[in-house]
């Protein structure tokens, strides 16, 4: 019988994977150890670094300048010794099987022509042919053992023993089926480098060792690393046996399923009697090569592969990634700057999600098989990563080299990088499982690809992310900055999108209650969105109009969690869980929407130049929870399979749809008012995001507080008057009617009625009952000789006794969006249109205009328009400008605004 591709051993690619990437991580500690203990080594080293420290405090680069030289010895020693054990692992691809060969050559080759031609026969049936087919190799007596050995770009040999061959019988080929399985995963020539590590791991450590011979060199830090570089040496030969014990698992199963399963069963019962030998201890069976009888017999009767995707593997692959972090940290720091800081801090994220992706074809296979669960790789690749985020720093003596990076001097943010760290891994891993089960669904490698694909974007995001956070924790308002506006203006957490448009796919369009889901979203969304517009600043202070921002994003992000949680309980297994990821983001940003929509029609004050991080603020905040909530939500939903509500509870039969969606409803539109409560209620979680430039602000905005006063009309006046300390020499004083009636005369007609408020600055009746006094005063620049060029310019103070700036420049926006143009006396156009207001003030608002007007001749004169209006303190200023055939003088119009402004700060 000819075993079908599927069926044929596979090579351990990712058992292989991770073995290589700790024999780098050992040579890379080991020679980093050798460095620090060897003293011609280090002082140098050390003096120097101190030197150009204190030399050179204030500049990252000029330090590395400084102390290039140093670092490229350090660096040299560090890549010598890796390159050294790599090197000598591969060579032994060669040394290997020659040794073997030349002991077999020495022992002799003995012809049993019928041995030969039932392994031909054995070949061929088991798709060999050509040359592909190994040869056999019938040893002496000498030889007790069948084995397979190869040298690089050889055929295999099969060598078998003679009292084997003389009997040809279903042992034989048994024996010849297990070692033709090892021909057919291609890995003979590989398997002879992984018997290496047991050999090369006393050689590094003997090397790392070094310090040991050097008592002067000898610390506790020093003593400490030694040990850690001995226990990596043993997870490299632990991983190296493991490999060696699981391809013979994987070849007895190709055996057996090539009809030698009786015969290998027999084999190993008659290996072990039936009074069973005392077991091995638990040390001495992890680093075991070969698996006892007794255990091959029991993966016979049981031929599912239990390590695939189970704990064991996923704490190695965690385990291993933290290494791989390290090692290519350490690396790049010595191979160059621009490597060590390419993509801020990505060397490191990179190296773990090339070593996290090892884990995910074995995910495919896992969820292929009957009765899976993803509890046991969600908490092993957790345990994997703390145990590395724990051991490795110790190992590598990485002092600033440490991923998560943490500020020395507090255990306490250590540790909660560690579990950060582990939580993010176990939550990216159980997506990925998720992933994994959604393509194993469709079974095509297509689908698969892309599961695999957006599991290592998502991964990137969350590991670089975690970097991101840890560097900070030392100081509490650059956390809460940089949750709140930092990661929002970076790259890398854009990449769990692409979560999205794989859960699309691979969703079937109909589920059973399918549309319970949206009807859950938009209720959620509804709520949030009116949630959020409801919220208000209690001040105009700076901090209470953060305060407000944040809590609308708060809320936005809660109700996507809410809708999340809620979809994944109530949907069937494993379309709950990628139904209610789109169905949250689906809910937060339209809350988003709905909010910011709101407060662009009714101009509330944003940001501008931030429009587009705020709006990211929200979403980010909901893929946070996604992550966090996947660690858990994903595994309870894959033990139950199926709706963890769908039943009542006195009752075995389903309950009904529409009283399933009634109660999704509600349960969600009561979370997420009570949501929305607490947020509110209680406040900002963690208070309110400020960075050092807002703060700045915050401080420098307390200066508006002398201008909470009630002016005097000689105040008022004085203060407009100001402006002729910055108005050129050369203009004058021009005669203006009352305040407040508009900039025309009243006895100019305007075209549009809807333009009257704009025209008449009819606006300011919003704060006429508080209007206490005005100032006015109106300059005009002489015109040239024979040319109509000349600036007129109207400033106007408005003195209150309340703070109405913001009624009255609310009021002006809705007159100026009610007025995009119109026409005095039928003679004069106007156009108007939305102008950046300068940052002067408490508030400020601008519109620009330009009118034209048509003389004979086809002469045409036009004008440029700025109304700038200012809110301090109890004090309005309106500063309107016209440029006739010259360009506006913005410089002039920010000194005189800046001279008002200053005027009324005056105690």
């Amino acid at each position: 019988m000819t075993p079908g591709p599927d069926r044929r051993p596979r090579p351990l690619w990712w058992l292989y994977g991770l073995i290589a990437v700790s024999l780098t991580s050992l040579g890379v500690a080991a020679g980093n150890l050798l460095f620090h203990g060897t003293l011609s080594l280090v002082l140098p080293y050390e003096t120097t670094t101190a030197r150009c420290e204190a030399l050179h405090r204030e500049s990252v680069d000029a330090f590395r300048v400084c102390a290039a030289e140093q670092v490229r010895v350090h660096g040299s020693v560090v890549g010598s010794a890796a390159l050294v054990l790599l090197v000598g692992t591969l060579a032994l691809a060669v040394v290997v099987p020659l040794w073997d060969l030349r002991r077999l050559g020495r022992l002799g080759r003995l012809d049993v022509p019928p041995a030969q031609q039932r392994f031909a026969e054995l070949c061929r049936r088991q798709g060999l042919s050509g040359g592909r087919t190994p040869r056999l190799w019938v040893a002496g007596p000498a030889v007790r053992q069948a084995f397979t050995t190869a040298l690089p770009g050889r055929r295999p040999t099969v060598v078998v023993p003679v009292r084997l061959a003389l009997a040809a019988d279903d042992r034989f080929d048994a024996v010849v089926s297990h070692e033709i399985a090892h021909v057919l995963a291609r890995d003979v020539t590989w398997v002879s480098t992984i018997r290496g590590p047991a050999w090369l791991a006393p050689p590094a450590f003997a090397l790392a060792g070094v310090p040991f011979l050097n008592l002067v060199g000898m610390t506790p830090r020093l003593v400490a690393a030694q040990l850690g570089v001995a226990l990596l040496a043993v997870v490299v030969t632990a991983l190296a046996a493991a490999l060696l014990r699981l391809r013979e698992y994987a070849a007895d199963s190709h055996a057996a399923n090539v009809g030698a399963e009786s015969a290998l069963t027999a084999s190993f019962a008659r290996a072990v009697p039936e009074s069973e030998r005392r077991h091995l201890s638990w040390a001495r069976r992890m680093l075991a090569r070969h698996p006892t009888p007794a255990d091959r017999r029991h993966a016979l009767r049981h031929p599912v592969p239990g390590y695939e995707g189970g704990f064991a593997q996923a704490l190695a692959v965690g385990f291993v990634a933290v290494a791989a972090m390290y090692t290519l940290l350490v690396l790049a720091y010595f191979g160059g700057p621009q490597w060590y800081r390419w993509g801020d801090g990505a060397v490191p994220v990179v190296a773990g999600v090339a070593v996290i992706s090892l884990l995910f074809p074995s995910l495919l296979r896992r969820a292929r098989l009957p009765h899976r669960g993803w509890w046991r790789p969600v908490l092993g690749s957790g345990a994997g990563v703390a145990a590395g985020a724990v051991f490795m720093p110790v190992v590598f003596l990485s002092g600033p080299l440490r991923y998560p990076f943490v500020w020395p001097g507090d255990p306490a943010r250590t540790a909660v990088s560690v579990v950060l760290l582990a939580l993010v891994t176990a939550g990216v891993v159980a997506l990925a499982a998720h992933l994994a089960e959604l393509a194993a669904r469709r079974q095509r490698p297509v689908h698969a690809c892309l599961a695999g694909v957006a599991a290592g974007l998502t991964a990137g995001a969350a590991l670089w992310t975690v970097g991101a956070l840890a560097a900070v924790l030392h100081d509490v308002d650059d956390l809460r900055y940089l949750l709140t506006y930092g990661l929002a203006n970076q790259v890398w957490p854009a990449l769990v999108l692409g979560l999205l448009p794989v859960y699309a796919l691979l969703s079937p369009r109909r589920l059973p209650g399918g549309h319970r889901s949206w009807l859950v979203a938009l209720v959620a969304a509804a709520l949030g969105g009116t949630a959020a517009i409801l919220v208000t600043p209690a001040g105009d202070g700076l901090t209470d109009q953060l305060r407000a921002q944040q809590q609308r994003w708060w809320i936005c992000a809660a109700a996507g969690a809410v809708v999340l949680v809620v979809v994944t309980l109530t949907t069937t297994w494993p379309y709950g869980w990628a139904r209610g990821v789109l169905a949250a983001t689906a809910t937060t940003g339209s809350a988003t929407a709905a909010h910011y929509g709101y407060g662009w029609l009714t101009d509330r004050p944003t940001e501008p130049d931030m429009f587009a991080v705020d709006v990211a603020v929200a979403p980010l905040w909901l893929g946070h929870a996604v992550l966090l909530l996947a660690a858990l939500l994903i595994p309870l939903s894959a033990a139950r399979r199926g709706p963890v509500i769908s039943r009542s509870a006195g009752r075995s039969r389903t309950t009904p749809a529409w009283l399933g969606a009634t109660a999704a409803t509600t349960a969600t539109a009561v979370l997420v008012a009570a949501v929305a409560v607490v947020v509110v209620g209680v406040g900002v979680p963690g208070g309110v995001a400020v960075n050092a430039a807002q703060r700045r602000l915050a401080e420098f905005d307390r200066r508006y507080e002398v201008a909470r006063r009630v002016l005097t009309a000689e105040q008022a006046e004085r203060a407009a008057q100001t402006s002729a300390l910055v108005i050129p020499s050369s203009w004058s004083v021009a005669e203006s009617g009352p305040a407040g009636r508009g900039i025309v005369s009243d006895g100019v007609a305007v075209s549009v009625p809807e333009c009257e408020s704009l025209v008449r600055e009819r606006f300011l009746a919003v704060g006429e009952s508080s209007l206490r006094a005005t100032g006015k005063r109106t300059y005009t620049s002489d015109p040239e000789d024979g040319r109509f060029t000349y600036t007129d310019l109207t400033i106007t103070v408005y003195a209150y006794d309340a703070a109405v700036g913001e009624a009255v420049l609310t009021a002006a926006r809705d007159a100026r969006r009610a007025c995009p143009s119109f026409t005095l006396d039928d003679s004069l156009d106007v156009e108007v249109r939305a102008a950046t207001p300068p940052s002067i003030g408490e508030l400020s608002w601008r519109y620009d205009g330009t009118m034209t007007a048509d003389l004979a001749g086809d002469r045409t004169l036009t004008a440029q328009n700025a109304y700038v209006m200012l809110a301090v303190g109890y004090t309005v200023v309106t500063v309107f400008m016209s440029a006739w055939q010259e360009p506006l003088d913005e410089r002039l119009l920010r000194l005189v605004l800046t001279s008002v402004e200053h005027q009324l700060l005056q105690p």
